[in-house]
């Protein structure tokens, strides 16, 4: 799928305006402050997702009280129009009927990856539990409903524990999920590893990828993973009143000849691994959904230099797929693709 006209009116910084972008790559430069991570934003919203990080303020900071609009044809394996109106609620519709968010992911598939996500090899296992919990709502129609029910029981569990009751019942709820959950992440990394070999000219090493058990592994099935691992952790969980078993522990180990890829690489190649591995989640949602994904970088390509920059967009250049790259700097020489300019508002073509 790519997006060939997005519109808006009354979104943040944005003026009213209406962008055809190019079907390959597009970038998107300006002075920082400008408004390029607002058009990403926007794009990131109309695709079923939410905005980026906690951020509330979507309504035109000049224009309390009133709603904004958005607006984008895609085009591809089908072609549809979403819209989206923002005041208290969000509320979606394509082609005119209301739809839901898990509807537009599934029909329109987008991935956004944000200077964070850079950290994806050397940063916290949170950060790795959260990139695959974003590609697994694509994977998975079901999934984002799924975890939420999970993190809802983890906190109810976590409270049981802390007043020193039984948690039998909320653990013997919480089995079916916690095995669905491990289940959809597996299957994620599979495809991750598959999607991995399209991108070996990107990679400065073969990386190998397993998903871990969050304080589990002992049994190969779910359920009776989840049931043994509760056993061998009931006391450390009663002296300490956390839940230290399932998936919001789960990590996912990525290695380079049997080492943490993060102790074998430079930054720099820390870097082009962690750009591969997105664009590897690409790749899986392209495998599994059938469809093109829409791709969304919001200054990524300032954590490399330049050989990884000139790499990067050689791979994003190779996939066929829409790119949406914000960039306060030109990344390469020669962009193959179409150039945009934000400034106070407006986004002005500077042609391909």
């Amino acid at each position: 799928m790519w997006c060939s006209e997005f519109s808006t009116r009354n979104f943040r910084n944005l003026s009213s305006l209406r962008i055809s972008w190019g079907p390959g790559l597009n970038l998107v430069t300006g002075n920082n402050g400008a408004g390029k991570t607002n058009c990403l934003e926007g794009l990131h919203l109309l695709t079923g997702w939410g905005p980026f990080g906690d951020r509330k303020d979507l309504v035109s900071w000049e224009k309390e009280g009133v709603q904004a609009f958005l607006g984008g044809s895609f085009c591809g394996e089908e072609n549809v129009f979403v819209a989206a109106s923002i005041g208290g609620n969000t509320v979606m519709k394509c082609d005119g009927r209301r739809i839901s968010f898990p509807e537009v992911r599934s029909r329109v598939p987008a991935l956004a990856f944000l200077p964070g996500d850079m950290s994806i090899l050397d940063g916290a296992p949170s950060i790795r539990r959260n990139f695959l919990d974003r590609l697994c709502a694509l994977l998975f129609p079901l999934y984002a409903r799924r975890l939420s029910d999970y993190r809802r029981a983890v906190r109810h569990r976590t409270v049981l524990l802390r007043s020193g009751k039984r948690t039998d019942a909320v653990s013997r709820t919480m089995a079916p999920l916690v095995s669905w959950i491990w289940e959809c992440r597996e299957e994620a990394v599979r495809l991750l590893t598959l999607g991995l070999s399209a991108f070996q000219g990107l990679l400065p090493g073969i990386l190998e990828l397993k998903h871990a058990r969050g304080g589990a592994g002992l049994k190969n099935d779910g359920i009776e993973d989840w049931w043994a691992s509760l056993e061998a952790r009931s006391e450390k969980e009663k002296q300490l009143c956390i839940s230290m078993v399932g998936p919001h522990r789960d990590d996912l180990y990525i290695c380079c000849r049997e080492r943490e890829a993060a102790a074998c690489f430079s930054r720099g190649q820390i870097r082009r691994a962690s750009v591969s591995l997105m664009l590897a989640a690409g790749k899986a949602v392209e495998a599994r959904l059938r469809r093109k994904p829409i791709v969304l970088l919001d200054e990524i390509a300032s954590e490399l230099d330049k050989n990884g920059r000139e790499s990067t967009v050689e791979a994003l250049h190779s996939t066929g797929w829409q790119v949406i790259a914000a960039a306060a700097e030109p990344i390469t020489d020669h962009w193959p693709g179409s150039v945009w300019k934000v400034e106070e508002g407006f986004v002005i073509s500077l042609g391909a």
